[in-house]
């Protein structure tokens, strides 16, 4: 079982895109934490051309050392 598990949320870029990604990354990490998850690093990235934004979450997961 792996320790670490990566989640990714994209949006396409608009005008509030990076709110909205920001809210439901929140979102996601709050949920995650209630079922034990911590939380290791989040890293926002906007896709060149592609008009796309990233939110890459990295987490811990539950019972794991």
């Amino acid at each position: 079982m792996k320790a670490v598990e990566i989640f990714m949320i994209r949006k396409s870029f608009t005008r509030n895109s990076s709110d909205a990604i920001r809210q439901e990354a929140e979102d996601m990490i709050n949920e995650k934490h209630y079922k034990g998850y911590r939380l290791i690093n989040v890293d926002f990235d906007v896709a060149d051309n592609a008009g796309y934004i990233y939110a890459f979450i990295t987490m811990k997961r539950p019972n794991t050392y």
